[in-house]
């Protein structure tokens, strides 16, 4: 197993690995980039092309691809090792019962599903409805391959029989959300006379369906959705990221749609960056994961829900976020399938067209009212406020406030007096800071860690001077164990090698050290120190003083409290001994 894990991550390089899912920039000989684990507004992200390493020096997390992948999705180290091979090209060894665990097993067993239903809806007699409600509404045979569409057959439990057959448990079959328990405690098919839609995640997993009732006389709703599984949350899921992520990236912006049909249409339309929420709501987690890709939402829900967008539930943590939020505005009645079917044109016209939300926002709040009546100003205030007061930049809100006092032809400060109140209200009902994540704690700084990690920094970059520095400071200089125990090693590692190579030192530690070896190397990497010596000898000149200053200091301070307990003890002859230790501790040179 340890030769197929370093197999793929030859094969995989891991910048090219993280730009699939985050918009990185050169910054010397690395890469950089906001974090995707923790919000920051200015890059603290890193990645080195030559260790193949990635630390965030925000949040202090960091690793190789496999722990990107894992902390990235939420995942254990299977499913990530799964996950990296498909995309290395790397076939595993499913002998090995670490490979193959019952998550693993259980997306197997949704891909099953999803195949077996594809080829009823090609095949079955039973589908012909189903066919027949595709071909009118213009979905081609090639959309529904790429979109693996399906037909779950009308029985208690066909379904339910072929998974067994395929060698899965009934619990299996029900943790997938496939099955219902029934009122006689026998499970029956979950969709059953249904067109199923697949929905996948990010790296093209099967984790839920979707599925249309075909119907009239089918008594459930007109979508039945997987439930919550170890894998689905729809929370955490946007529908078709997995084939659009890469236009999205392309062009720099995502569009945002309703339904399963609306992307259908899209795509065959030539609109490759779209995506499907459920429902009209955008969660936390969805939009930190539109925010790897791009920061430029465009929303296209049909008119009726457009209208309503003032209270989309989300968008102020869009803005919050500081995504980019735009609205294509539809036609009255028709969504982007309706559109689409109808004129093609029109809808890559509308797109090009789309509007700033809050232009958009005013446009449709003002548009019913009277302003020449007072009340009608006050309902405007009202709504309108209520939406400026999420935004999250100054200067948004100070131009937003101006226009709709313009707009109603009054002054700004009643509105600004207003906006405060309806912030204060906001501010008192939370608890935590933007997009709803608590406040950061205020670490407090060890001076004596920023130096003994400067010190193993320079050394990373410059292990020529290993053998001077190591006669000057003494491992105990730094103060803390972990600082202690790398400049040790590095000191041993120099001695025997006469030479340093950062993939063979840190296979000596263990992976519990990895994460702060990686953020030392990147350090190192990123410092802009010249190799002179001249410069060398005066950094690590002033830095061996500062580390053996700040040593003294430390004793003379432990020396000071020893003697004053020694005097509270009425112990003079261990007075006597500690003073002259002190005396003799301030009398040395630092030098």
């Amino acid at each position: 197993m340890p030769s197929q894990i370093e197999e793929i991550k030859q094969r995989l390089d891991l910048v090219d690995l993280i730009k699939e899912y985050i918009q990185l920039k050169p910054a010397g000989l690395n890469f950089k980039a906001r974090c995707p684990f923790h919000n920051e507004k200015t890059p603290s992200f890193m990645v080195s092309p030559e260790k193949q390493i990635w630390h965030c020096f925000g949040c202090g997390s960091g690793g190789d691809h496999f722990e990107f992948i894992k902390k990235l999705e939420g995942i254990e180290f299977v499913e990530a090792l799964r996950i990296l091979a498909d995309k290395a090209g790397v076939k595993l060894d499913y002998h090995n019962p670490e490979v193959h665990s019952r998550r693993t097993k259980l997306l197997d067993l949704c891909d099953a599903a999803a195949s077996f239903w594809q080829q009823k809806l090609k095949t079955d007699k039973e589908a012909e409805l189903v066919r027949k409600y595709l071909a009118g509404r213009g979905v081609a045979d090639q959309t529904i391959d790429d979109f693996i569409l399906g037909y779950s057959p009308d029985s208690w439990d066909e379904t339910i029989k072929h998974l067994q057959n395929k060698g899965y448990s009934l619990l299996e079959i029900g943790q997938a959300g496939l099955s219902v328990i029934g009122k006689q405690g026998k499970p029956f098919d979950r969709f059953r006379g249904r067109l199923i839609f697949p929905i996948r995640n990010v790296h093209g997993q099967t984790v839920g369906f979707g599925a249309r009732k075909m119907k009239e006389d089918d008594q459930g709703g007109k979508y039945v959705n997987s439930p919550q599984t170890e894998f689905y949350n729809k929370s955490d899921i946007l529908y078709n990221l997995d084939q659009a992520k890469a236009e999205i990236k392309r062009l720099d912006y995502v569009i945002l749609v309703e339904g399963y049909m609306d992307v259908l249409a899209c795509h065959q339309a030539g609109t490759k960056n779209v995506v499907a929420v459920s429902g009209t709501s955008l969660t936390q987690g969805q939009i930190n994961i539109l925010k790897r890709y791009t920061e430029n939402v465009m929303i296209a829900f049909d008119a009726d829900v457009a209208g309503t967008l003032a209270n989309l539930r989300g968008i102020d943590l869009a803005w919050r976020a500081g995504l980019n939020v735009k609205v294509i505005h539809l036609p009255a009645g028709q969504d982007p399938d309706d559109l689409i079917r109808q004129d093609k044109d029109q809808w890559r016209e509308l797109v090009l067209k789309s509007e700033n939300f809050m232009d958009y926002i005013f446009a449709v709040t003002l548009a019913g009212l009277d302003l020449t009546r007072v009340d009608h100003k006050k309902k405007a205030a009202q709504q309108l406020l209520k939406v400026i007061s999420q935004l999250g930049d100054e200067v948004e809100t100070a131009h937003f406030v101006q226009k709709l006092a313009g707009d109603l032809a009054i002054a700004e400060e009643p509105l600004r007096s207003k906006l405060m109140e309806i912030k204060s209200k906001n501010t008192g009902s939370q608890s935590t800071g933007p997009a709803g994540q608590a406040a950061p704690l205020t670490k407090t700084i060890n001076h004596e860690e920023v130096l003994g990690e400067r010190l193993l920094v320079l050394l990373f970059k410059f292990p020529g001077q290993i053998g001077v520095i190591s006669q000057k400071i003494d491992p105990e200089f730094l103060g803390q164990p972990w600082l202690e125990e790398v400049y040790k090693k590095l000191i041993i590692y120099y001695n025997k090698n006469q030479s340093f190579d950062f993939k063979t030192f840190i296979s000596e530690f263990p992976k519990e050290r990895e994460n702060f070896l990686n953020k030392l190397a990147l350090l190192a990497e990123a410092d802009e120190l010249a190799d002179d010596p001249v410069v060398l000898k005066q950094e690590f000149g002033l830095l061996v003083l500062r580390i053996k200053q700040n040593h003294r200091d430390k004793k003379t301070k432990i020396l000071i409290q020893q003697i004053a307990q020694a005097e509270r003890e009425h112990n003079h002859e261990k007075m006597n001994q500690l003073s002259q230790d002190y005396s003799q501790l301030i009398s040395q040179s630092i030098e």
